[in-house]
């Protein structure tokens, strides 16, 4: 879970507590190790820039392991549909990468690396719901914590760790 707060110590910016996080995170640097749980502190007042409230958008993507979680395990209430799923344009993060954030930083590679990512992210997504959906809970379960899934989650978190890290360092 992300909450905001009043920071580390003096001259401890968010963007290396982001990297720290997502070190901790990722077992050391491993992806796929990552259980996605521990707290990330933003600065209050420093969680947004440029349309994108960033602490949302990471808090968000994290959720979707344990919606998807649910899903396999057969305790979701959510009518989870797997083609609107794959679609990286229908959460706040991918309204903002196909809106604003697009048209403000779209020739940044930071920003272009975060677009891919996060189409990725979905596309892995909506694989882990087809796999849930049709049965095959085991492989779902595989998918969502050490394949694919949890590769694409990293890196999404990773790249607006480092987007935000850029413009707001």
């Amino acid at each position: 879970m992300i909450t905001s707060g009043a920071g580390g110590q003096r001259g401890e910016g968010i963007a290396m507590r982001i990297f720290d996080w997502l070190k901790k995170l990722g077992g050391g640097g491993n992806p796929a190790s990552s259980d996605m749980s521990g707290e990330l502190v933003f600065d209050a007042g420093k969680e947004e820039f440029g349309g994108l409230n960033f602490k949302t958008a990471i808090d968000a993507h994290m959720k979707w392991k344990m919606r998807l979680s649910a899903v396999i395990d057969g305790t979701s209430t959510e009518q989870l549909d797997p083609d609107v799923i794959g679609r990286d344009d229908q959460c706040v993060l991918g309204k903002w990468i196909h809106g604003e954030g697009g048209r403000n930083y779209e020739d940044s590679m930071l920003f272009l690396k975060l677009r891919d990512d996060h189409a990725t992210f979905h596309r892995c997504a909506a694989n882990v719901l087809r796999e849930a959906l049709t049965g095959d809970k085991e492989q779902a379960r595989i998918m969502l914590t050490t394949g694919e899934y949890s590769r694409a989650s990293m890196h999404v978190t990773s790249a607006l760790a480092k987007l935000y890290a850029r413009y707001m360092s």
